[in-house]
């Protein structure tokens, strides 16, 4: 067997059984990077097994086996069984034997002292960093601390991180979905009270129609696109809404091209045409499930085909077209990703496809929902564990009772040896205001650390950031690069922990003040992580780490230990940190996903069907009725798990739901916030609405048996016991419950603890009641401002003001300047930031371009062709990359990739890493020039709709590439 670094000579059907598109074929220079091998107690020398583990890129979960002899990784092989991908990897899942084994990862803790590198040992580095946290906390308080966490670790390692934070004392946490799905999570959740994904990748597959927008599975996903593919071969039709043909597209039955930032103008005259032309909505569905249907019919009486053709650059016959094929399915599914979400208006896009798929009556059945399909490979799990800067772990929010429902769970959890009281937590903060104040978030930390610049306004806290821990994290992925950068040199200390050197250790011009920390891959570690479709997996560990790394889960509670308070970390296990998060996250029901439960899964793949994620065993098996990874909610240790979220027609002990009666029985204008009566099958008789069962979120069990049944649980979910039995059995149990509240719900049936309510098609919290069309802060079309302005100036968001409307005027002759429309995307050999993929021989090897998709005719009036340098300048900053002269583009679009860094405005700085550690290929980034608008509510980055213009560059201009990079292209022809 050839070393795991290489590439491995061996037939793709090895890995590549479950078909689809090409990209689930490729290796490297047409050679598979999985290779068979004998497991373990078939190998004649008994050395070599195969480890189970989760793919640590995207978010589809697909499991693969590495190949292990004597602790070293030599190889990986299909996981044939797997029910997500049935052995099928694209070319980064392919490459992680090579990823793992990259001698360019960090190897030892690094320093930067007098503008060198310099080795330090564990002991010194930890105690260094240690002292400078406690050093900045004491000198200037501890909201001068920025701690970004990470999508990349598992989900018990991200749980400890936002806990980290809270003992030492600040909200200023955050992490990747903050630039990637925040909107999603507020767009849902303010529609039906879960902000995720309402099916599972498989079931797409069941879908008639399904409209994808803003994301290109075929590149980012491609796994799951065998399962779109599957739906069009059972007769479905796919329809790609985007303004790039990408390589989605090409698969496509209708390609909808439609102008950046306009997708609520999109979904609105897609609606328009539904309710006043065709008269197809489902008015039973609305009147039964949904709340103030009304406002939307008056809402998109604006928005005419004409009108939105105008708008959006669609044609009238495209958006009938697309409608009409919505109408003709029997179910539907609206599909995104971050074309979607990163926009000023990303939480009302997300908004406006639920309300769509909502009018046709499709959600919460197979093959129909809403699916925001997430990136990282642990970004949901994560999420759920909310680093994030408004919220503790699973969504409770910041005000004194989910401080006090955590406090109780860290004082009571068996996992640990500390105790602490509410008072005791508050006095770790500067005061109670900021213990309940959303913190700094990923997306804009960089204005804390900043003194006053041309943008910056108030900061809505004591002292500025002086402190920045990285964790797992990216900062090329992050808008506004120069400010990042600037900021970067701002802070005192640069703390940063990954596997391999990243931006901020590289980027900033500075001779001291940072520590790099070596963390251990995925893959030398073990841990829950959960993918899109909410299913929770184990990720089993291959290997030791590799060099001087250490495991996640080792940093974390050994830098809590040298904080001060270590009594609340001192876990034996990873297992008893999930033990904990079953106690603990209650709210979307994490509960039931215990250690024991998900390992069964892993060792028993076979069992599951492919096509439904269930067990298919007899009734007296362990995994009878169970779904893969037990998809959260999963409300006790014996619960199959939820697949399809809002599913009214199953019974809720085998995984049905309903809309979450989140917004108390009644609406502000007094409207009825429960669902109407129905008679499912499942049940002899009527099933009526109820709210919430009282406090199902926070009272515990024996913390014991973290996953064992409440009263609030149990009662939801007995058949001859009611709201009202509930509130009365809490308050006879000393919980402060008052029963007349519930008085009026003494119905006995079968329930979700969530209740039964009603989706809200209109919301009274939120800038927009109905989603509305506004043109993005930087827009070619400046006459429509005045007609559909951006949001007004917003002070104290996430302790920044926010100004859109303030920045589009500033910026409403902008076109005259910058012409062409600047957007971001993914590339399929890589992810994220690319530290991985772009140190990933094969994963470097097949992509070694960073470049500026450009339409012939546009390269022609700059006499440019693919592989020639270009500088592209926008507002916010100027990147010189090659040209990718191709017709996916339209002639007002510029197209770039967001992984790329080593470059900056056309400048290497591959000389400022740790000697050995520069990346394998570098090139300048996108979000140097991406817009400086955000979203209202969630602070997302609007990196979709910038706008730019090109500039031939110079023989001086262009930068000096690394050997490896320079061979990659000659091979693929891109040098010029």
């Amino acid at each position: 067997m050839t070393d795991g670094s290489q590439s491995l000579d061996v037939d793709r059907r090895n890995f590549v059984k479950a078909g689809g598109i090409a990209a689930l074929g490729t290796g490297i220079g047409g050679r598979s990077l999985v290779q068979p091998s004998q497991s373990a107690g078939d190998d004649s020398e008994g050395e070599r097994e195969s480890v189970k583990t989760i793919c640590s890129h995207c978010a589809v979960g697909c499991g693969l086996k590495m190949v292990v002899e004597n602790d070293a990784l030599v190889g990986q092989e299909a996981w044939t069984d797997h029910p997500i991908n049935q052995g099928g990897l694209c070319s980064k899942g392919a490459s992680l034997t090579q990823t793992v084994n990259s001698e360019r990862r960090l190897k030892e803790p690094m320093k930067k002292e007098d503008g060198e590198w310099v080795r330090l040992d564990w002991d010194e580095a930890m105690a260094e960093v240690a002292d400078e946290l406690t050093r900045v906390r004491e000198e200037y308080g501890p909201d001068s601390t920025m701690w970004m966490g990470s999508a990349k670790i598992a989900t018990e390692e991200a749980y400890l991180f936002r806990k980290l934070a809270a003992f030492y004392g600040t909200n200023n946490v955050d992490h990747q979905a903050r630039i990637c799905h925040s909107t999603t999570v507020a767009g849902l959740a303010a529609t039906w009270g879960f902000g995720a994904m309402t099916q599972s990748v498989n079931d797409v597959a069941n879908a008639d129609a399904n409209l994808i927008i803003g994301h290109n599975p075929a590149e980012a996903h491609p796994v799951m696109m065998r399962y779109v593919q599957e739906a069009k071969r059972n007769g479905g039709t796919v329809i790609v809404a985007e303004p790039r043909f990408s390589k989605t597209a090409a698969h496509a039955d209708i390609f909808a091209r439609f102008r950046p930032g306009t997708d609520i103008a999109f979904i609105n005259g897609l609606l328009y045409h539904i309710v006043y032309t065709l008269e197809a909505h489902d008015e039973d569905f609305l009147e039964s499930r949904v709340y103030d249907w009304e406002r939307v019919k008056e809402t998109i009486a604006d928005y005419d085909l004409e009108t939105v053709e105008d708008i959006t650059w669609v044609p009238v016959e495209t958006l009938e077209e697309v409608a009409e094929a919505l109408v003709d399915a029997d179910v539907s599914s609206v599909e995104w990703s971050m074309g979607s979400t990163q926009h000023t208006v990303g939480t009302q896009n997300i908004r406006s496809y639920a309300i769509l798929n909502l009018a046709l009556g499709h959600t919460g059945q197979p093959g129909g929902g809403n699916n925001p399909v997430r990136g990282h490979d642990n970004v949901q799990g994560a999420t759920d564990m909310c680093i994030l800067s408004h919220n503790l772990p699973g969504y409770y929010g910041l005000g004194q009772g989910a401080w006090e429902h955590w406090t109780n769970v860290w004082d009571q959890s068996p996992q640990t040896s500390g105790s602490i009281t509410y008072d005791e937590m508050r006095e770790r903060f500067e005061s109670q205001e900021l213990m309940e104040k959303n913190g700094l978030t990923v997306s804009r930390w960089f204005e804390g650390a900043l003194d006053d610049d041309e943008r910056k306004g108030a900061l809505y806290q004591p002292e500025q950031v002086k402190a920045l821990v990285v964790w797992g994290h990216s900062l090329n992925s992050l808008s506004e690069m120069k400010r990042v950068k600037e900021a970067l040199e701002n802070v005192e200390i640069v703390i940063g922990v990954d596997p391999f050197p990243g931006v901020h250790g590289a980027l900033p011009e500075r001779e001291d003040g940072i520590i790099l920390l070596p963390a251990a891959t995925n893959h030398e570690s073990e841990g829950s992580v959960t993918d899109t479709s909410r299913s929770v997996q184990w990720r089993y560990q291959a290997v030791t780490p590799r060099h001087n790394s250490r495991q996640d889960f080792e940093l974390l509670t050994d830098l809590a230990d040298r904080l001060g308070f270590g009594e609340h970390f001192d876990y034996d296990s990873v297992e008893d940190v999930l033990r904990e998060i079953n106690l603990g996250v209650r709210s979307i029901g994490l509960i039931g996903q215990t250690p024991e439960r998900i390992k069964a899964h892993m060792e028993n793949s076979h069992v599951f069907d492919p096509e439904t994620r269930q067990a298919e065993v007899t009734d007296d098996h362990d995994l009878a009725g169970e779904f893969w990874g037990l998809p959260w909610p999963c409300w006790h240790d014996e619960h199959p798990g939820t697949p399809i979220l809002y599913r009214d027609d199953v019974h809720p002990e085998e995984g049905g739901h309903d809309f979450r009666a989140n917004w108390g029985p009644e609406a502000p204008d007094g409207e009825s916030m429960l669902r109407a009566p129905y008679e499912p099958d499942w049940w002899d008789g009527e099933v009526e609405g109820v709210p919430q069962y009282p406090a199902y979120t926070t009272v515990l069990p024996d913390p014991e048996t973290p996953a064992a049944k409440t009263i609030p649980i149990e009662y939801a979910l007995s058949e001859d016991r009611s709201v009202y039995d509930a509130a009365v059995a809490l308050a006879e149990d000393g919980y402060d419950v008052d029963p007349e509240e519930f008085e009026a719900f003494d119905n006995p049936q079968p329930d979700a603890p969530t209740g039964r309510g009603r989706a809200r098609a209109a919301v009274w919290d939120q800038p927009d009641e109905v989603p509305v069309h506004r043109e993005p802060v930087e827009t070619p079309r400046p006459d429509l401002i005045d007609e559909y302005p951006n949001y007004e100036k917003q002070e104290d968001f996430y302790r920044l003001d926010l100004d859109n409307r303030g920045h589009q005027e500033a910026f409403r002759d902008l076109a005259e300047e910058f012409p062409l429309i600047l957007t971001s995307g993914r590339q399929v050999e890589h992810h994220g930031g690319g530290y991985e993929t772009r140190n990933t021989v094969g994963t470097a090897n097949r992509s070694p371009m960073m470049y500026a998709e450009m339409h012939p005719r546009v390269a022609n009036e700059h006499a440019l062709e693919t592989g020639d340098w270009v500088w592209v300048h926008a507002e916010p900053g100027s990147m010189l990359v090659q040209a990718m002269v191709t017709e996916r583009v339209n002639e007002e679009e510029i197209f770039m990739p967001f992984h790329w860094a080593g470059i900056f405005e056309g400048e290497s700085y591959a000389d400022r890493y740790p000697e050995g550690t520069e990346p394998l290929v570098i090139g300048d980034s996108v979000n140097i020039g991406t817009s400086v608008g955000y979203d209202v509510v969630t602070n997302m980055q609007a990196t979709k709709t910038g706008l730019c213009r090109l500039e031939p560059a110079a023989d001086a201009d262009v930068p000096e590439l690394p050997e490896a990079q320079q061979s990659y292209q000659r091979q693929r022809g891109y040098t010029r």
